[in-house]
């Protein structure tokens, strides 16, 4: 991950101000973009940390309540360029991501859909066998970008969750969970303090994200952790042109 911020740093050269070079820190209290209303994780205060470059936007959110565990990535295309998400992981791919799911033998149930003003989410049931544990997986795609040839989106959402073990995940409440993902818009924030993070902090979610030296958590690495995904960020967004697509290096 440090060889791909390294890289993506040499191809903007001296272009970039330094406030649009690639930077990872931590979501500040009450500014994160993802949020839940599920009463599951009513009174818990989401863990976050999001990646920033010109192109693309990610943030990742953790929840974690009663020994459930909701983990999701949103990701946004920059407005500056002509950049649209190659986002091209199916649910079962996606969900083998994650640090939780990654050494578990998972025995998948059927799929679903929902609509909503995001557009249709999708999702997967599947359980961790050895566990009796439920989860379930989703994802949305919204904000198509026409003028790109592909039709690819400005937005994506990709997660999953797990509930307590022995517990059974029924499928109204599977559906409940994911109408109560949000994505909070800028305007709904209190402030918006890109730039004002102090440097130690900025510093040390590098570390979270990069090698799990402070915490396990977003970009966690290890044969003991659950929670994270090691491929934060994922660095989706790809230049489009009327002639056709390159991707961003």
């Amino acid at each position: 991950m440090a060889a791909a911020l390294v890289m993506v740093t040499a191809v903007a050269g001296c272009a970039f101000s330094t406030r649009e070079k690639p930077r990872i820190a931590w979501v500040v209290a009450d500014e994160n973009r993802i949020a839940v209303t599920s009463e599951i994780f009513a009174s818990t205060r989401p863990m976050g940390v999001k990646y920033t470059d010109s192109w693309q936007t990610e943030e990742y959110g953790l929840f974690r309540a009663g020994g459930r565990q909701l983990e999701m990535i949103y990701a946004q295309a920059g407005r500056a360029f002509t950049v649209a998400l190659d986002y091209q992981m199916p649910i079962e791919a996606m969900v083998s991501t994650w640090n939780l799911n990654s050494r578990q033998n998972l025995v998948w149930g059927p799929l679903g859909r929902i609509d909503s003003r995001f557009g249709t989410w999708f999702y997967r049931t599947y359980e961790h066998g050895g566990l009796q544990r439920p989860c379930v997986g989703f994802l949305v795609e919204w904000d198509q970008i026409y003028e790109d040839p592909q039709g690819r989106p400005g937005k994506v959402v990709f997660g999953y969750f797990c509930g307590a073990e022995g517990e059974t995940l029924e499928d109204e409440t599977v559906r409940a969970l994911i109408r109560g993902i949000r994505i909070r818009m800028p305007e709904e924030l209190p402030t918006l303090r890109d730039t004002a993070h102090d440097t130690s902090d900025d510093k040390d979610a590098r570390l979270f994200v990069n090698g799990g030296l402070k915490n396990p958590t977003a970009g966690g690495h290890g044969p003991s952790i659950d929670t994270g995904n090691p491929r934060f960020p994922f660095m989706f967004a790809r230049y489009y042109s009327l002639s056709g697509s390159g991707g961003i290096p």
